[in-house]
């Protein structure tokens, strides 16, 4: 394993956002008069495709609300109010992409259909594109609460808080099918951040829902409906900080409960994840959950 001073160290801000740094990549400019009043919010975000990272948060990211609008996109919050997903994706864009990512360039690269669907992102088919916020599915908590769960909200219209979690994901070769995961700890609570010392045990579950059909559901409601799983022969590793390449964690690959025991020898900052585990639906695209661990 890497030592503590081989890679990004995960920033207190993240830190703090888990237990409840990345500069901005935008380039202030001077707005509009109808723009001066702008609101922000800093996040940690990670980003993945096709069930590969494209961006972890070793530091949080600052959200400007005009952000979509600098390139042409239209989001449905006030300037003044948040920023929305929206904001958020094409910020994405501008941090992975840099002065790529331009007027010119940003529909090759990022672009979205009348109806604020995702139709490109990362330069690549993008209209399965999903979005987590601290492990939820953004749904109007004003809407009936029904068969269908809560109405869930679009990238338009889903606000954005200081210390959100968010995670998006997409796998171009869906089915809608696809589940998204998550770490749980063996009796049952949400794991999101840990703290161990060198040589300490660590036993976590790797555990999803079906995204597509269960997000707006609560809890309790996907287990009783069955759209809760376990995952399967997963294999548990840790994200390398400079390649985002992932590096096994050896005999760590979950059981028949979704159950899997590693340990951390050296100290340092990781981000553990799993792949390949399965689910009881042959067609189901799993996402790569991600946790910190802060080894001292």
């Amino acid at each position: 394993m890497r030592d503590s001073t081989s890679g990004p160290i995960i920033s207190r801000y993240v830190m703090s956002a888990f237990s409840r740094s990345q500069a901005n990549a935008r380039v202030p400019r001077q707005k509009p008069d109808d723009m001066r009043t702008v609101a922000t919010a800093r996040i940690a975000l990670s980003v993945q495709y096709a069930s590969r990272f494209a961006y972890l948060p070793f530091g949080p990211v600052d959200i400007r609300a005009d952000s979509a609008e600098w390139y042409g996109y239209t989001d449905l919050i006030p300037y003044n109010k948040a920023p929305s997903m929206l904001d958020v994706i094409v910020q994405m864009h501008e941090i992975i992409y840099k002065e790529a990512f331009n007027e010119k360039t940003c529909r090759s690269l990022l672009d979205i259909d009348e109806e604020g669907i995702v139709q490109t992102m990362l330069s690549l088919p993008g209209r399965y594109a999903c979005f987590v916020i601290n492990g939820q599915y953004a749904y109007d908590a004003n809407s009936e609460y029904g068969d269908t769960g809560y109405r869930g909200l679009g990238y338009a219209e889903t606000p954005i808080n200081d210390l959100d979690v968010i995670e998006i994901f997409c796998f171009p070769e869906s089915v809608g099918l696809d589940y998204y995961t998550y770490f749980m700890k063996p009796d049952g609570g949400w794991a999101r951040l840990g703290e161990v010392a060198p040589g300490e045990p660590i036993t976590l579950r790797h555990e999803g829902f079906l995204f597509a059909f269960g997000g707006p559901f609560e809890h309790e409601d996907r287990i009783e409906r069955r759209m809760v799983a376990p995952m399967v022969g997963s294999q548990l590793a840790f994200v390398d900080a400079d390649t985002l390449n992932l590096v096994d964690l050896a005999g760590a690959k979950t059981d028949e409960d979704g159950l899997a025991t590693f340990t951390f020898y050296e100290p340092g900052d990781y981000y553990v994840t799993a792949y390949g585990g399965v689910t009881s639906r042959a067609k189901a695209n799993v996402s790569l959950p991600w946790m910190p661990f802060v080894v001292r």
